[in-house]
Order: C-alpha cells, then structure tokens, then sequence
C-alpha cells in the first residue's frame, strides 16, 4: 500500500467517525470537512496519524476545529 492509499483509508475512517460522534449527516459531515479542508489536514498530519489511533486522531480534529471557530 502506498502513503498516497494510507491517506484515503484515514480520511475515510476519520469522516465515518466524526459522522458518528457529531450526530451528522453525510452531506452535513463533507460540508465541514471541505469548508476547512480536513482531509488536506489529514494529509498534513498523516506522519502523526498513522501511528495514533482513529479517536485521538479525531480529538485532534476537533481542536483544530475549534481553533478556527467551528461549532460543530
């Protein structure tokens, strides 16, 4: 598997959670994802994210989030 294909995988799993734990529909979900470009975060951040576990990885979104002022 390529970096590129690990990336997708994350973005996937963290987007499944996120919808979960905020109670969001998918269209509700992509919105706050491509407002704040969370899976180009994701990508950023992947050295750190594929050793972590998919919560802390979210928490770790979510504070990003919030740094920016997005309620969610």
């Amino acid at each position: 598997m390529t970096q590129k294909d690990d990336i997708f995988l994350i973005q996937i799993r963290l987007f499944r959670l996120a919808q979960q734990r905020w109670k969001k529909t998918a269209e509700e979900c992509e919105a706050i994802f491509t407002k704040n470009d969370i899976n180009k975060y994701i990508a950023t951040c992947y050295e750190e994210y594929h050793v972590q576990g998919d919560e802390a990885n979210l928490n770790d979104i979510e504070a990003y989030l919030q740094n920016r002022g997005v309620d969610i």
